[in-house]
């Protein structure tokens, strides 16, 4: 391509290339060095003196998201319930226009000028010279995220779906609108020894207007006080208040430890990411005794190890529940201690109302975090108050509408409720957003049954069995696949399913609610009885929720009429 052809196509300059993204200069900077943004340079000319065709940005920006729109990937759930074992193989993908779908029920909310009241902080970009500081840049943005919740009257984007556009080269204009807040916080991170140079940008979306930027050249060190600063600048800009005081350790070795723990546990990848993470922490905390936050990632990784039905409750969450207790003693004030502490007493202790006070507890000390909405949500349902779980359910949805547990969350309590049209809608919709997880295509089937549609419910399950033949040998499957099987009057294939399930259970863990269903369509009082009893002295996570499934079950017609 010539330059005299094509001049009318060409940006010349870094603040040009930047603008034409919609993004600020450092980050197309690290775009080039990481991911081969076709920049050219002038010869001989200053440093710093480049140019760029808009067709080879185009160009270069389908190549690599493989999609005319840039696509977001679906960030992993940190509340993980059937997410590994309903995961379909293969990453799950959805574009910019199906999130737009989803947040068009909550019409944009911006001020075309005044000052902003909602915010998105995307992911800090890693610019360190070897590339090998993603966990320090994660974290980074995490403890921004965190402190920006924590301000009363400020609506911050939780991190699930703020990492769904990591490494994403999309307007920020757009990504504002589609997440219906008013500003996007981006930023980049260069560590190197101890040397730290952080940069971060707010823009307006409303008219994509940098409000305030700045860069900080700190030692390593000074890393807490740079979050510190970084949050406060942003939320003076929002005039949204003080950014209450927290210090997590002064150990910065723990600190680093902690952050890679915090890295390797939002991998998702159980049970190996758990265990790395769970050795992170314990590192981190042999060097500070008082690490509050690393004996709350402890609790967490051995929580969802029993979450995640990858090994039995009884097994792990005692030390849940150990670290959980430590945490709370150490930091009164820790909101995510008090969450870590919640879920124990929901799960494992069973006990609803101790663990809806802790969740009040850690909303009153981070009141913008989704995850801890959505816990207190289940501590509501296992009380029976479902109008009050939904009403919290749908405050975590707002928060966090990129969160794949929240969304099929919403859909449970719709089946409970009897919602099933609604419920089925719910289930079709986030479907669209995550066509490889599974549990849509469950959450259709038993909004289905509620309706007594048993051939919808059959194509459904049919559909998803010839598209993933693998999953019949995966227990949570071979109890959805029995279930069908049950409806449609293949009674000896659904008890030859119970049957492999029970040989399995000889072997590994099995969550035991994946057969009480079976059990409970089939009539087997005895083999119901049995996977009850299992649920119960295995201290099975889903045993609270056991009340609401049998009302569905029993609201459901036993067989095709």
């Amino acid at each position: 391509m010539s330059e005299a052809a094509s001049a009318g196509d060409r940006l010349d300059s870094w603040k040009e290339i930047a603008s034409y993204f919609g993004r600020e200069v450092r980050t197309v900077q690290g775009w080039e060095k990481s991911e081969g943004l076709p920049v050219h340079r002038h010869q001989h000319a200053r440093q710093g003196s480049v140019y760029a065709f808009r067709s080879e940005l185009d160009a270069w920006q389908r190549t690599r998201q493989g999609h005319p729109e840039p696509p977001v990937e679906a960030a992993t759930p940190r509340r993980r319930r059937w997410s590994g074992a309903l995961l379909v193989a293969g990453s799950a993908a959805l574009s910019v226009l199906i999130v737009s779908i989803l947040v068009s029920r909550h019409p944009p909310a911006h001020a075309e000028g005044g000052t902003p009241s909602s915010i998105v902080v995307l992911p800090f970009l890693d610019l360190s010279p070897q590339k090998d500081q993603e966990y320090f840049s994660d974290g980074l943005t995490e403890e921004v995220i965190d402190a920006l919740s924590r301000v009363p009257d400020l609506r911050v984007v939780a991190r699930t779906t703020a990492f769904a556009f990591k490494g994403k080269a999309g307007d920020i204009r757009q990504i504002g609108r589609q997440l219906n807040v008013t500003a996007v916080l981006e930023g980049s991170v260069r560590k190197s020894g101890d040397e730290l140079r952080v940069t971060a940008q707010l823009n307006r979306v409303a008219d994509g207007t940098h409000l305030w930027s700045r860069t900080y050249d700190r030692h390593l060190r000074d890393v807490f006080a740079v979050q510190t600063e970084i949050s406060q600048a942003i939320s003076d800009q929002l005039r949204a208040g003080q950014i209450p005081h927290r210090e997590l350790t002064g150990n910065l070795e723990a600190y680093r430890l902690y952050q890679e723990g915090r890295y390797l546990f939002n991998q998702f990848q159980p049970p190996d990411s758990d265990y790395k993470a769970i050795d992170r922490y314990q590192q981190a905390i042999r060097l500070d005794p008082n690490f509050a936050a690393a004996y709350s990632g402890v609790a967490d990784a051995y929580a969802y190890l029993a979450e995640n039905f990858v090994v039995a409750p009884r097994q792990v969450m005692p030390k849940a529940q150990s670290a959980a207790e430590r945490a709370v003693a150490l930091d009164e004030n820790s909101a995510e201690a008090h969450t870590s502490l919640g879920i124990v007493k929901l799960d494992y202790e069973r006990d609803p109302a101790g663990a809806e006070r802790e969740f009040l507890r850690a909303i009153e000390l981070n009141p913008g975090s989704g995850y801890t909405h959505h816990w207190y949500a289940h501590s509501l349902e296992a009380q029976g108050h479902l109008p009050e779980a939904m009403k919290e359910m749908r405050a975590a949805l707002d928060l966090d509408p990129l969160d794949i547990p929240i969304n099929w969350d919403v859909a449970s309590e719709l089946l409970w409720s009897g919602r099933y049209e609604e419920a089925l809608q719910q289930a079709r919709k986030a479907g669209e957003l995550f066509p490889n997880v599974a549990v849509f295509p469950y959450m259709e089937t038993e909004a289905d049954y509620g309706k007594a549609d048993w051939q919808a419910a059959h194509r459904t399950v049919d559909a998803l069995r010839k598209r993933s033949p693998e999953l019949a040998s995966d227990p949570a499957f071979m109890g959805m696949f029995g279930v069908d099987a049950a409806r449609q009057g293949r009674r000896a294939e659904a008890v030859e399913i119970l049957g492999r399930l029970e040989a399995l259970h000889r072997k590994q863990y099995v969550e035991p609610f994946l057969a009480i269903e079976l059990c409970s369509v089939l009539k087997d009082d005895a083999d119901l009885r049995l996977w009850v009893q299992r649920a119960d002295e295995e201290r099975s996570s889903m045993f609270v929720y056991l009340p609401m499934y049998r009302d569905l079950w029993r609201a459901q017609v036993a067989g095709p009429r």
